[in-house]
């Protein structure tokens, strides 16, 4: 038993040696006295100038500790003066006895004031590049070939031994300066903070950061300010990284916004590295102002030339108008002033970035709901947006501005002090191609009603044409084609419709908002181009054709066998009672008509009913909406004055109505007298050629009866003579 205390006492005597040695290097060591081989050392394995201002803290037992103050590292060849990375102060410490095990417990990671400059030059090389290339050549140096394999199973099994008590990362300020693209961003401040950090195991993590960036594509400076917190989860050996419950507050300000803007962000966010590169978003929410957006996202093969993307989103409820003012923003103003109120989204998007499709997705728009599928593809020159949608009714009405809704009522009624601008976004319509088709059980439009309408949209660098168009409208077929030219500075419209069996004074009621002048059902055809901003350059520009055919109809605002009667009864000084409705009937009614800047021609109108036969010719400007026509009555039919007296004395008589003055006050005059005067003319110059055709025949019959006389005396006499 002697010689087993004898052992322990040899034991404990070594022991203490070490303490003792160990006691007497931390009390008499000082690192700071091998700075200048430190630095050597440095720039020996990198090329760069390190600078140890500060003093050196280290320790040895019971943990191995590195403070360092006041550091600089230089700047790559080529990219200045200004250094690559400045640190105030950077603390380090890690338990010794674990080393000992292969296991790696760091104490603390603590770094203060640090500030990055990382830069890119014009020919696209980073100022780390050689720091990179430096670190591989260090790494093939000190891990052979032969040991590839080893060498991965120690790493592996080592990346599931570390502990890290926490993180701190303070007053830390980032720049980023790209030359070869001229953007300029800043990360300041910059602050991070990770709680006890194990490869598998969930730890806090807190972050705050202010970027602000300009140059570049940005066409004005941004700034993003970002607070982020959530529970991470760094899984080392099976290349996983999450966060869970990430909480995230930005605020947005620059770039053109009108006014800053505050996002929130809710989600389960995972990276997975092992294989193809893949991020998901679950349990998405997404807060902008008054929209809060929900569901998933996932971006697969990130590591891949065309990155994929798969998604599903919803939307809350929102109030279109509150949120844009709320950002800021001009809100539309709309007809109705409750349109825009409940706007939905919810739709499922799949693809990449450079192809991304919607199918299928839905969007709700007050009473309004449309589906289907679309699509966007941005490899081409421009991006090409494709459609295919449907839904029962829409109503525009609601949402066209007021002004417009006014001019084409009877309270606007053209007549508005100022002009009215037709306001379109050109560029964005020339930036984009479309090809698309749509399908509606009902369409509102201009206070017009068309069903089942089918179309399909095609533009191409700022060419929008809908072709065909076709739809029913009041009990007739429509077939038309639409164009929009946006390419030029005033955008240009062209029109082409053809309505069959059409119910033309309901369609007319309703698009003016008040009584038609013409009613009858019949058959339209137009064909009109124009150009222009303000509504009065469409209309001084507006060209075209058309003609009209319509049956059993009447043109109210004008009576023409009431203006015979009353002109008949200012001739024989009578009063005439107006009892009768002001419109006149028609059984058909049919003409063509030319439009050049704005003034409508008509040369072959053609009416007629079992009273009247009516012909017409003259033209109405829209530029000022005046009239000047002509219209020329023949009584065919019984016509019936005061008392039932028939004026029969008209039958057959040519008489001008002379239509004249606006659109929304006509004035009508017909002038009897001269027709009447012409009518008595004409039958006296009548009678005066009967009458000498009668004397004429009266001479004539005289003179053969004479003749005839003559001849029989004649025969008489020469019997005579020759019985002689």
């Amino acid at each position: 038993m002697k010689w087993i205390k004898r052992l322990l006492g040899l034991i404990a005597v070594l022991i203490l040696l070490v303490v003792i040695v160990a006691a007497y290097l931390l009390i008499t060591f000082d690192a700071n006295d091998y700075k200048e081989r430190i630095e050597a050392e440095v720039q020996e394995a990198t090329g760069r100038e390190l600078t140890l201002s500060g003093p050196i803290g280290l320790t040895l037992f019971p943990s191995l500790g590195l403070r360092l103050e006041e550091v600089r590292f230089g700047n790559a060849e080529g990219f200045g003066d200004e250094p690559f990375a400045e640190v105030d102060v950077v603390d380090v410490a890690v338990a010794v006895m674990p080393l000992l095990r292969r296991e790696l417990e760091v104490q603390r990671v603590e770094a203060d004031g640090v500030r990055l400059n990382l830069a890119r030059d014009e020919q696209g090389r980073n100022n780390w590049d050689d720091l990179l290339d430096h670190a591989g050549a260090a790494r093939d140096e000190a891990v052979g070939a032969d040991d590839d394999e080893r060498t991965t199973t120690e790493t592996r099994l080592a990346l599931q031994r570390i502990d890290v008590a926490g993180i701190s990362l303070t007053n830390a300020r980032v720049h980023w300066d790209d030359r070869e693209t001229g953007m300029q961003a800043t990360l300041d401040p910059f602050e991070l903070q990770i709680g006890r950090f194990r490869p598998g195991v969930e730890t806090r993590l807190d972050l705050e950061a202010v970027v602000r960036a300009e140059g570049g594509d940005l066409a004005e400076p941004v700034e993003l300010a970002l607070d982020l917190g959530g529970l991470m989860n760094v899984d080392l050996l099976n290349e996983r990284y999450s966060v869970r419950r990430l909480n995230a507050t930005l605020g947005l300000d620059g770039g053109g916004l009108p006014r800053a803007v505050g996002m929130t962000l809710e989600t389960d966010v995972a990276l997975e590295m092992a294989e193809a590169m893949s991020l998901r978003l679950e349990r998405l929410t997404l807060g902008v102002s008054g929209v809060r957006m929900t569901g998933f996202a996932e971006l697969s093969d990130l590591g891949g030339e065309q990155p994929q993307i798969r998604s599903e989103m919803r939307t809350n409820t929102f109030n279109l108008k509150d949120v844009l003012t709320d950002l800021g923003m001009d809100a539309p103003e709309t007809s109705d002033p409750d349109a825009l109120a409940r706007v939905a989204l919810d739709l499922s998007a799949h693809g990449s970035f450079q192809a991304l499709s919607m199918d299928p997705f839905l969007i709700t728009v007050d009473d309004a709901m449309l589906s289907g599928s679309a699509g966007w593809d941005g490899r081409g020159e421009r991006p090409l947006i494709t459609f295919d949608v449907s839904g029962e009714r829409l109503n525009l009405d609601r949402y066209l501005p007021p002004e417009v809704e006014e001019a084409r009522t009877e309270n606007g009624n053209g007549e508005a002090d100022e002009d009215i601008a037709i306001e379109l976004p050109l560029e964005a319509l020339r930036s984009v191609d479309v090809d698309g088709s749509a399908a509606l059980g009902r369409l509102d439009v201009m206070g017009m009603v068309l069903r089942n309408i089918e179309l399909q949209i095609r533009a191409e660098a700022g060419d929008w044409n809908i072709q065909p168009l076709d739809a029913a409208a009041y009990e007739g077929e429509l077939t038309s084609r639409l164009r929009l030219d946006a390419r030029h500075d005033a955008p240009r419209y062209e029109l082409a419709a053809d309505l069959q069996g059409l119910d033309i004074g309901a369609l007319l009621e309703d698009f003016q908002g008040d009584d038609a002048r013409l009613m009858g059902i019949g058959n339209l055809e137009l064909d009109i181009a124009t150009r222009g901003e303000l509504l009065s350059e469409l209309k001084g520009a507006l060209n075209g054709s058309g003609n009209m055919r319509f049956e059993d109809g009447a043109v109210r605002g004008i009576n023409v066998a009431q203006i015979i009667r009353r002109a008949e009864a200012r001739l024989r000084g009578e009063q005439l009672e107006e009892d009768e409705p002001n419109q006149t009937d028609f059984s058909e009614l049919a003409g063509s008509f030319t439009i050049r800047d704005g003034v409508v021609r008509n040369e072959d109108l053609a009416a007629s009913s079992p009273l009247l036969r009516v012909s017409g010719e003259g033209q109405a400007d829209l530029n000022d909406d005046t009239l000047d026509y002509r219209v020329n009555t023949t009584v065919v039919g019984t016509l019936e004055g005061q008392g039932g007296r028939e004026l029969d004395d008209l039958r057959g008589v040519r008489l001008p109505i002379r239509i004249s003055g606006t659109f929304t006050d006509p004035s009508f005059r017909l002038d009897l007298e001269d027709a009447l005067r012409d009518r008595y003319e004409d039958e006296v110059r009548e009678r005066v050629q009967e009458e000498e055709d009668r004397v004429r025949e009266r001479l004539d019959e005289e003179e053969e009866r004479a003749r005839e006389r003559i001849e029989q005396e004649s025969d008489r006499l020469l019997d005579r003579f020759r019985s002689r």
